[in-house]
C-alpha cells in the first residue's frame, strides 16, 4: 500500500516541497521553519500553523499565555524568544546530516532529535537526508499506540527504513517520510504555510496580514 502510494504521489510530493524551500539568505526564512519545528512537539498540525502565525509577528515576543491558547506549554514561548536569527541554524559545509541534526538538538532549546530533524528537514526539504520518528512512524514500524521516547540505535533503526523507501522512488529521505505520513494518516498536508513559500503571493499565506 505504501509503495504504491509513493509511487502514484512522488511528483506532486516532489512539488510540494519546492513550494516550501526557504530562501536561506533571509534570516526570517530559516527563523519560521526552525519556530515551526519547536512549535509542532506535541501539538497539533492546525494549533502549530495557528501558533506561528502569531509567532512570526512577535519574534522575540511570543506571550506563554498567548501561546497557550494554540494548546502550547508556556516553555515554548521562552524557547521562541531565544531562538537565533543568525547563520548557526543552517548546516555547516563539513558537517553530515546526522551531525547537523544533532547540533540543533543540542544548540536549539525545545528539539529533541525527531523535532531537530524535522527542524533540518524544513529548512534543506529537497535535500535532508534525515527522518522525524514521530508517534505516526513509532506506530507503524514499533507498534507503539502513542509517542514514546526511544534510543538512538532503535531511532536509526527505523530511519534507515525510511531512507530505504527514500532510495526505491528516488526521493530524499524527507520526502519518503512525508509521503509516509501522509499515507498513514489518511489525508495531506501541503505545508505551504510559511512566508515566501506562495511563491505567486509575495505577502504569503493570510494569517501573515
Amino acid at each position: 500500500m505504501l509503495d504504491r502510494y509513493c509511487a502514484d504521489n512522488r511528483q506532486r510530493y516532489i512539488g510540494m516541497e519546492d513550494l516550501i524551500r526557504p530562501n536561506l539568505d533571509d534570516w526570517r526564512s530559516v527563523w519560521t521553519r526552525a519556530a515551526f519545528a519547536i512549535l509542532s512537539a506535541n501539538a497539533s498540525f492546525k494549533d502549530t500553523v495557528a501558533a506561528l502565525g502569531y509567532a512570526t509577528k512577535r519574534i522575540g515576543q511570543a506571550d506563554p499565555e498567548v501561546l497557550s491558547v494554540y494548546r502550547m506549554v508556556p516553555a515554548k514561548a521562552r524557547y521562541l524568544n531565544v531562538l537565533s536569527r543568525d547563520v548557526s541554524l543552517l548546516r555547516r559545509e563539513s558537517e553530515s546530516w546526522h551531525d547537523y541534526r544533532m547540533r540543533l538538538r543540542h544548540d536549539v532549546l525545545g528539539l529533541g532529535l525527531a523535532k531537530a530533524s524535522f527542524c533540518a528537514a524544513l529548512l534543506y526539504p529537497t535535500e535532508a537526508n534525515g527522518a522525524c520518528v514521530d508517534t505516526h512512524i513509532q506506530k507503524v514500524y514499533l507498534g507503539h499506540s502513542g509517542w514514546r521516547n526511544i534510543s538512538l540505535r532503535s531511532y536509526l533503526s527505523v530511519e534507515a527504513k525510511i531512507r530505504t523507501l527514500a532510495v526505491r522512488h528516488d526521493v530524499c529521505t524527507f520526502i519518503a517520510q512525508w509521503m509516509f505520513w501522509d499515507a498513514t494518516r489518511g489525508r495531506i498536508e501541503n505545508h505551504d504555510i510559511f512566508p515566501g513559500s506562495h511563491k505567486t503571493d509575495t505577502e504569503g499565506p493570510s494569517w501573515l496580514a
